[in-house]
């Protein structure tokens, strides 16, 4: 007579083998999981606060030390500003920094949508925001690494993990094209307030309207003050003129043109636009390591010049690794950052 042994698991069974979910279809769900959190904890900030009085009576601390969330932070910039991180397999991928409040939703909103387009099955690590993910998965559970260099996808309309929403730089420099802008900005003050003062005899001018000649401006004729050459100056070089502009119309294309350099996204730049391109590979080579220093070691150099340095099309700035001076050995870049 054969005997029925009792099942110590109550005849519950795992996972066939080859029916089991894969790493990377977890990490999908728990990231749907916790951008959902992440979405009901920002809501409760529209909830009606209760007083001191209740909290005090109920022993809870205030709404911004109970409330934590994987997706969003104050800045610690200001109140006023909320860094929005794009999480996957338990890694912040990548962080927009400085949100204005109005549009901190938005953007969760927008890491939904993202996370949700995510096939499980077969990801497009073509989109270098996805390959990161991907790549996290793949570090956790010890699986192979993707590389894939995006020299040439600087013109893909790729999607965007926070629905078009830009943080604001505010202090903080993130990369080479916003040390460009600023640069650019400042240039394009002095040079409508130079403007401004053109009539105004030398011994009356500001003093530092008479040390430093503008940029963004030049006389068509040395012996009038009536037409201008005016130009767009990014990272040192003259992208664009046009010349022989009347004195009135001269001031409102350099006020456009500053409204122009203004609105320029330096975390998602539009490369569609010739002259936004155009400044895009001006920035890439001014900051293009061992430019200016011939000296500098060759590691730093970039990879088509012998060395270990890349730009980055993600985060549009250059990777370069750095010399360990306790070890002496030089430490290469991170790939794909």
């Amino acid at each position: 007579m054969s005997r029925k042994f009792k099942d110590p698991f109550g005849g519950v069974h795992g996972e066939v083998a080859g029916n089991s979910p894969s790493p990377f279809k977890i990490d999908k769900e728990e990231a749907l999981k916790e951008i959902k959190d992440s979405l009901d904890k920002w809501d409760q900030k529209k909830v009606v606060k209760k007083s001191f009085l209740q909290k005090l009576r109920e022993g809870k601390a205030s709404d911004e030390e109970t409330i934590k969330a994987v997706h969003w932070n104050y800045s610690k910039e200001s109140k006023e500003y909320v860094n929005i991180n794009l999480v996957w397999s338990k890694k912040i991928i990548r962080t927009l920094a400085n949100v204005p409040l109005k549009q901190v939703r938005v953007a969760l909103a927008g890491l939904k949508a993202f996370y949700t387009q995510i096939s499980s099955v077969k990801p497009d690590i073509n989109h270098p925001d996805v390959l990161s993910c991907y790549n996290a998965t793949a570090e956790n559970y010890n699986l192979e690494i993707k590389e894939i260099h995006f020299r040439d996808s600087v013109d893909v309309d790729l999607l965007d993990p926070f629905a078009g929403v830009t943080g604001e730089d505010l202090n903080v420099i993130f990369n080479n094209l916003s040390i460009d802008k600023t640069k650019a900005l400042e240039e394009l003050d002095y040079s409508v307030d130079f403007f401004d003062q053109i009539d105004v005899s030398s011994r009356k001018k500001e003093f530092r309207f008479i040390k430093k000649k503008p940029k963004n401006f030049s006389l068509s004729y040395k012996t009038s003050n009536e037409y201008f050459n005016i130009h767009l100056i990014w990272a040192g070089q003259k992208i664009k003129s046009i010349e022989k502009v009347d004195k009135k119309r001269a001031r409102v294309a350099l006020v456009s043109l500053r409204g122009f350099v203004k609105n320029i996204n330096t975390q998602r730049p539009n490369l569609s636009d010739p002259n936004v391109k155009l400044m895009y590979q001006a920035t890439k080579l001014k900051h293009k390591p061992g430019k200016t220093n011939r000296k500098s070691r060759v590691e730093l150099k970039p990879i088509e010049d012998g060395g270990m340095s890349y730009w980055s099309y993600k985060t549009h700035r250059w990777i370069m690794g750095r010399y360990d001076k306790k070890n002496k050995k030089f430490l290469p870049p991170k790939k794909n950052l």
